[in-house]
This record gives C-alpha cells, sequence and structure tokens, in this order.
C-alpha cells in the first residue's frame, strides 16, 4: 500500500511538473520541444564506449571522413578504364550536351546587401540547431542583432564584393553518428557536419541572389515525383521501367575544378566563380568525440556537409547528367536519381538493350565527373496495370555494373513508397504503422500535457507526416482512406479524451479537424490553385493547359482548364 502511494504521488508530481513547464515555456517553441521531448518515450542514443583512447578514436575517424571524398572519386574515375565494368561501345553520342552558355553581358554578378535582408535572413533561421567550432548559436547571433547587425553587414558585403570567403568560416566540425554495425569502425558512422551560423548567413545571401538570377537559366527543374507520368503510359497500355540509382558519397566526391567550370557555363560571372572558389578551397575539419577534438584536416573534394549552399552547388554539378541518355527519361532530385522508360509489352525484347544502354552512358557520365554509382543499392521496377505485367516475360533482370539487377514489388523514393501497380497499399501501411507507433507513444505520456500542448505534438509528430505527399498518393482506395481515417480518430481521441465508442465528429468538430477524404481534397485544391495561378514551380504549373491556350474564342470556360482525355480508371 506505501509503495503504490509513492508511485501514485511520483506520478502524479511529475504531471505537474511538467505540466507547470509547458505553461512556462509556452511562447518559446525551441524551450517548449525540449520540454516535450524529456518526456516522450523516444529511443535514445546509447552512450558509446570505445575501446581506444578518444583522442585516437577521434584523429582516426578525422582521417577517414577527410579522405572518403577522395577514394571514391579515385574509385568512380578508374572504374571507366575496367574492360569488365565498361565493355568497348560507342562514345561518339555521350557527352551530347547543350554548350549554348550565356553571353558575358548576361553573367550574373553579386550585389550589395542590405541591413534588413540580412536581419530578415537571421531571424527566419531556427534558434535549436547545434553551434558550429565556434560555439556562437543562433540564439546568442539574435539575441546581440542590434549590435552586430551593421559590422555583420559589412563583413558580408566584402566578401561578396572581394570573392573571398572568411577563412574561419571554413572550418568545420564533426560528430559521428553510428548507422549500424561496430562503432569503432569510422565506415559505420555518419558524419554530422556543425558549420558555423555566420557562415550559414552569408550563403544564404549568395544563394538568394543566384536563384533569383537562375530561374530562367540552362539549370533544369524537375524536383518532383511526377504521378502524371505513369498513369499516362498506363492508360495507354504501357509498362513503365523504373530505375532509382544510388550515388554513394556523392555530396564528398564534387571535384572542385569540375563544379567551377559549370559554374561558368550556368552564367556566373568570373568574380561569383572565383568566390566559390574561396569557399570551396581551403576547408578544413575535425571530429569531435565527447570532449575530446581532433587536429583539424584539410578536406580537398566534395562539397560542404551541412551547408545552405551544397545542394544548389551539387544540383549544378549534375545538371547535364540527364542529357546523356538517348532513349530514357532522367529526373533528379539532389543527389537522387531515376530513370524511366515506358514501352509496350510487345517491344519487351528492345527494353533491356535500352535500359542497359542508358545505363550505361549514365555511369560513363558520372564517371568522368568523379560520381560514384552503387549498382547494389540500385532500384528496378516494373509500373504498369495488373493485365500488362502478367504478360511480360518472367526473366526481367538487367546487368549494371557487373551487377545482375532483378525488378522488385515496391520502393521507397523520396520518402515516399511507390508500387507496381500505383495502388499505394506498401505505402499506406508503412505510415499506418509508423503514425500509430508514435500515437501509442504520446498516449502513455497524454495526461502530461495540456490540450493545446498535445495539439501541437500530434500535429508536429503525426499529422505531417500522414499528409506527406498526399498530392501523389490521394488517389488511393476507399480502403486506404479507411486506414487513415483510423489513424486520425485514435490522434483525436488522444487529444479531446473522447471514449473509444463515442462518435469521433464532435472531437474533430472541436479540432477543426477535416476528415482524411475532405484533407486530401482540400491539398489537391490547394497544388491545383498554385499551379493555375503560378504560385507553384514551374515544372507543376507546366503540366497543365488552359483552354484559352488551345482557342481564342471568348467563351464561359475560357480561362478553365484543359482536362485530359484518359480511356482507363488508371489514367483517369
Amino acid at each position: 500500500e506505501a509503495r503504490n502511494f509513492t508511485k501514485t504521488a511520483l506520478v502524479n508530481a511529475q504531471k505537474e511538473y511538467v505540466l507547470k513547464e509547458v505553461q512556462q515555456h509556452r511562447n518559446n517553441t525551441g524551450s517548449l520541444w525540449k520540454v516535450i521531448k524529456e518526456n516522450i518515450a523516444y529511443r535514445e542514443r546509447e552512450s558509446v564506449v570505445y575501446s581506444k583512447e578518444p583522442k585516437l578514436v577521434a584523429e582516426e575517424f578525422n582521417h577517414f571522413f577527410s579522405t572518403i571524398g577522395v577514394n571514391a572519386a579515385k574509385k568512380a574515375s578508374t572504374l571507366i578504364q575496367d574492360p569488365s565494368v565498361y565493355p568497348a561501345r560507342n562514345l561518339s553520342d555521350v557527352n551530347r550536351t547543350d554548350n549554348s552558355y550565356p553571353e558575358e553581358n548576361d553573367r550574373f554578378s553579386f550585389t550589395p546587401v542590405s541591413c534588413s535582408e540580412i536581419r530578415n535572413i537571421i531571424l527566419a533561421m531556427p534558434s535549436n540547431q547545434s553551434p558550429g567550432k565556434d560555439k556562437v548559436s543562433m540564439r546568442v547571433i539574435k539575441h546581440s542583432l542590434p549590435v552586430i547587425l551593421g559590422p555583420l553587414t559589412d563583413i558580408i558585403n566584402c566578401s561578396l564584393s572581394s570573392s573571398s570567403f572568411p577563412i574561419a568560416w571554413k572550418e568545420a566540425e564533426v560528430i559521428p553518428l553510428l548507422k549500424d554495425g561496430n562503432h569503432e569502425e569510422a565506415s559505420n558512422n555518419h558524419p554530422l557536419s556543425l558549420l558555423t551560423f555566420l557562415s550559414k548567413i552569408c550563403e544564404k545571401v549568395a544563394l538568394n541572389q543566384f536563384e533569383r538570377e537562375q530561374e530562367t537559366s540552362l539549370m533544369r527543374n524537375i524536383e518532383s515525383f511526377d504521378r502524371r507520368y505513369y498513369p499516362k503510359g498506363m492508360d495507354g497500355k504501357l509498362v513503365t521501367a523504373l530505375i532509382l540509382i544510388n550515388l554513394s558519397k556523392a555530396f564528398d566526391s564534387v571535384n572542385h575544378t569540375f563544379l567551377l567550370t559549370k559554374l561558368s557555363n550556368v552564367g556566373a560571372s568570373p568574380s561569383v566563380v572565383k568566390w566559390f572558389e574561396s569557399y570551396l578551397t581551403g576547408r578544413t575539419q575535425s571530429v569531435r568525440i565527447g570532449s575530446t577534438v581532433s587536429t583539424p584536416l584539410p578536406v580537398f573534394y566534395g562539397v560542404p556537409q551541412g551547408a545552405i549552399l551544397s545542394p544548389l552547388l551539387f544540383s549544378i554539378y549534375t545538371n547535364d547528367l540527364p542529357s546523356s541518355v538517348h532513349h530514357s527519361k532522367l529526373e533528379s532530385y539532389v543527389d537522387d536519381s531515376k530513370l524511366l522508360l515506358s514501352f509496350t509489352v510487345a517491344n519487351v525484347d528492345c527494353l533491356k538493350q535500352q535500359l542497359e544502354e542508358d545505363l550505361y552512358l549514365i555511369a560513363n557520365s558520372c564517371s568522368e565527373n568523379e560520381l560514384l554509382i552503387n549498382p547494389g543499392k540500385t532500384k528496378y521496377m516494373l509500373i504498369g496495370t495488373r493485365q500488362n505485367l502478367q504478360q511480360l516475360p518472367e526473366d526481367m533482370t538487367i546487368n549494371f555494373l557487373n551487377e545482375t539487377i532483378t525488378p522488385v514489388s515496391f520502393a521507397k523514393d523520396l520518402g515516399m513508397t511507390i508500387d507496381s501497380y500505383l495502388t499505394y497499399d506498401q505505402h499506406i501501411t508503412n505510415l499506418v504503422s509508423s503514425c500509430t507507433n508514435s500515437l501509442c507513444q504520446i498516449n502513455r505520456v497524454k495526461k502530461c500535457f495540456d490540450k493545446e500542448a498535445l495539439t501541437l505534438i500530434v500535429s508536429a509528430l503525426v499529422m505531417n507526416k500522414m499528409f506527406y505527399c498526399s498530392t501523389v498518393w490521394s488517389n488511393t482506395s476507399s480502403n486506404n482512406i479507411k486506414k487513415l481515417q483510423l489513424v486520425q480518430n485514435f490522434a483525436c481521441r488522444i487529444i479531446t479524451n473522447i471514449g473509444k465508442f463515442d462518435h469521433i465528429s464532435p472531437g474533430l468538430r472541436e479540432l477543426n479537424w477535416l476528415p482524411v477524404k475532405e484533407q486530401l481534397l482540400l491539398r489537391e485544391a490547394i497544388m491545383m490553385y498554385k499551379c493555375d495561378n503560378e504560385l507553384a514551380p514551374h515544372y507543376l504549373s507546366d503540366l497543365f493547359t488552359k483552354r484559352s491556350d488551345i482557342h481564342q474564342r471568348d467563351t464561359r470556360s475560357h480561362d478553365s482548364l484543359q482536362i485530359p482525355l484518359y480511356k482507363t480508371s488508371a489514367g483517369q
């Protein structure tokens, strides 16, 4: 009896303490989430113990991480010389790229930035990220903004005008995070690179100016999953071969000389190229394990991990990759690339030859750019109707870099699982499992939080995850929609304390939540509004045609969208 009394008293004391902390930090998002994470049953990282001295381990890890890009680049560039991997082929058309570069007077140059723009950039940056080697947090920068804004603006403008990136901003501190396996082997760890926030502010200025100039440049902007490509083929009784290409250490193996040349090719002026050269070269990094820090080592290859400019620079580096293929369509999002080729069942014999030829051309282009492809992690899938896929031969394997790749039933692309029939059954199954696990964790500690905090937690940890890429999979079956509705109902019951057998509609109205089906329609309507009003990226807006683009007659439907004619339910 005394034990039960003590246990109950401890639980009640914890609830009172957490509620008090939530109330105290309600207006501080960073502190509020710190309280939330301390009380939700996250799987904590186990403290790592090494058999060697931390200093020795840090030095070994730093040597491995600082040379990983050089080693990957060397391996990629030597593969092309191996006849067993790259058999002799006609390469006369391999590098058929568009060489229509901008004129000298059309080239982009940096312009001075104002204090107000620097202020807006700083205030928009999150305050809860770990600082770099200088240990100056974003919270400190924001608090001291009235004093440092002028000098910081002068430093950034001086950097842009003199084409020189400050040396102190090129130092990175790397934290090894265990992926799996033996934690004392550097290859089993992922390097988390921490950069100074001052360098990120300068990068953001450069990124904003560069992106504004490059909206109509030579750069390609295919950056999303195009759902319409597959049903279009299925409607025409075609099967689409999808190959998800995996690049190893892609960001780490970027050749600086090649990248600077490509920057010039997309319209950067000599002064901008020189600034990027200063930004990329002369970088150092050190590894921190606990309180022990290794000796800094130089980094000669790659774009900085965790840097704001790195995704843009890598996109420029691989911008000419899609032009290397002959038969297929290549789409890329940073270091994720996919190859697509539609074919009829009658022409299946040509598929293998065409796919292998295009894969060879991609591998050749990657090798010339010192990018290493990992064929073991490359996924190959055939997408079509059940009737068409059943007519295909049993052996649909292809050969790629001495690896035999067999078609899979489903694969993950940009965080979303797609399957051969585009039913999205596996994606919904994974989604329901993940969201339910998160809700069960929240349910165990829900009494520690008030309704407002619970709504914040559920929205951030569950609802955002549940509706990710919803405009792609919203045409899934009604059975899958029902599964997601049960997840939403569970979340609603946790927040509102509605009983298991009570009707859920009052709870949804109390939270101002639309049911899942209506929520999906709303999100599609918002996306269509953005596409129709040129608020979405142009590669999405260009998918739709207005009737006014087809004819000039002044009719009531003059500004309406032209609805494509699809014959099958898959296309519709």
